[in-house]
C-alpha cells in the first residue's frame, strides 16, 4: 500500500490590476498577512472579514515566510 500526497495550490487569485486576493473574495493577501503579523489570530481575521473561511486564512499564513 502506498500513500499518495498531493499538494494543493494556495487559494490566491490575481485580479486584473495585479492585486493578489484570497480565493474568490475581495480580501487582499497583504491584509491577511499584515493582520497576522500585527498579532491577530486566524479566527480574529475571519471575524473581521466575513467572506473568508478559516482555511482561506490559515493557508496564506502557513505559506508565508517572513
Amino acid at each position: 500500500m502506498s500513500i499518495v500526497l498531493e499538494r494543493e495550490a494556495p487559494p490566491f487569485q490575481q485580479d486584473e490590476t495585479g492585486a493578489i486576493r484570497i480565493s474568490k473574495t475581495r480580501v487582499l493577501l497583504e491584509i491577511v498577512i499584515r493582520a497576522f503579523l500585527d498579532g491577530a489570530s486566524p479566527e480574529t481575521i475571519v471575524q473581521q472579514y466575513s467572506t473568508l473561511s478559516l482555511s482561506d486564512t490559515y493557508s496564506p499564513i502557513a505559506t508565508f515566510k517572513p
